[in-house]
């Protein structure tokens, strides 16, 4: 096990992290998948470029071809799509996705915690819960769609029951007297804890329960054995994990595709 991990580490374990776990959602619903050696594209059939993307995990020296896989996995999806680039990996990987007609579309930043630290104790109201049944995992859905505004169709196809059976993930479930009130998703690469689905309906917000959630998943992590923990900042949860000792990693580029007809 490794010992320490500087910044430039945990930032590259951070698009792993990233490109896998879009990987195990994506198979978990039933969606494509392609892994190539610098490159995992992911298509959940969901209508919304968000939902579906080209994740670039490693440097490349053929940024022109690595487009070109993306390009030519989602013509076959029928999907608008997302390339994600870290913005200091590869600006050859941007530059040819512009070039090849796709568009800015913003992105967030990357945050990374090492090493992992003790955590605050929990409020004292909340228990923490990883879900071991298919009620607790409609749980986990049903605070995330409150959490994030999110149509229920997406939240079903999103949050399968099917998550349960990938060892490299977990998902919590935050209760107040048996109410579901919090929720967050832990996935495992290597000695990494990436934190996703952090998500506090708005009655609840303010209680410090997302930071607990967050704590939760990274305490679980390192319980399997991870060193750092990683996550994509919102602009809400910025100031938060700034506060749990999170630094900056970089921020994801995103550029939507299919591209337009005026691409090169």
């Amino acid at each position: 096990m490794l010992t320490s991990m500087n910044e430039a580490d945990v930032a590259i374990s951070a698009d792993i992290n990233l490109a896998s776990t879009w990987a195990s959602l994506g198979r978990a619903m039933g969606g494509a998948v392609m892994e190539a050696s610098s490159l995992t594209c992911v298509s959940t059939g969901v209508p919304i470029a968000f939902f579906n993307g080209a994740f670039l995990h490693s440097p490349t020296l053929v940024a022109e071809e690595v487009v070109a896989e993306a390009v030519e996995f989602f013509a076959g999806q029928a999907v608008p799509w997302l390339l994600w680039v870290r913005d200091s990996v590869s600006p050859a990987t941007l530059e040819a996705g512009r070039a090849a007609g796709l568009r800015d579309a913003g992105g967030p930043p990357a945050m990374g915690l090492f090493p992992i630290t003790d955590s605050s104790p929990p409020p004292e109201d909340l228990t923490v819960e990883i879900a071991t049944s298919t009620s607790a995992v409609k749980d986990h859905a049903s605070v995330l769609r409150d959490g994030f505004g999110m149509p229920q169709a997406i939240v079903d196809r999103l949050i399968s029951p099917r998550l349960l059976d990938d060892p490299s993930l977990a998902v919590f479930v935050g209760r107040v007297a048996g109410q579901p009130v919090s929720c967050s998703l832990l996935s495992v690469t290597g000695e990494t804890a990436g934190v996703y689905n952090v998500a506090t309906p708005p009655p609840f917000r303010g209680k410090r329960y997302g930071e607990a959630m967050t704590s939760a998943a990274i305490d679980e992590g390192a319980r399997r054995g991870c060193t750092s923990a990683i996550l994509q900042a919102s602009e809400a949860g910025y100031p938060l994990y700034r506060r749990m000792g999170f630094v900056d990693l970089g921020r994801y580029v995103q550029l939507e595709g299919p591209p337009s007809p005026t691409g090169g």
